[in-house]
């Protein structure tokens, strides 16, 4: 499945207690219920300050899904080695 479109969604951070996260509708159709969703959820996120890597805790990218925890695949593989290692040897 492919991921979101990069240039469809924008996060406008100037006031850090209220982040604006803005979209662009779909050209022709209007049809702007994902993308609503999206932005809410991203929105949320920034509000509770969970937009970050859960790995090296930089903010992630726009493009990411809504509900992504790393900002790179080099994160989520350093994450999946620390958590394979710590249950070999924290046994």
């Amino acid at each position: 499945m492919p991921g979101p479109n990069p240039h469809e969604l924008w996060i406008d951070d100037d006031d850090p207690e209220r982040p604006v996260v803005w979209f662009e509708q779909y050209f022709w159709t209007g049809n702007r219920g994902n993308r609503l969703a999206r932005s809410v959820k991203i929105t949320r996120r920034l509000r509770r300050g969970d937009w970050v890597c859960r790995w090296c805790g930089d903010m992630l990218p726009d493009y990411k899904r809504a509900d992504a925890r790393y900002c790179c695949e080099g994160c989520r593989k350093a994450a999946a080695r620390e958590r394979r290692k710590w249950w070999t040897f924290g046994q």
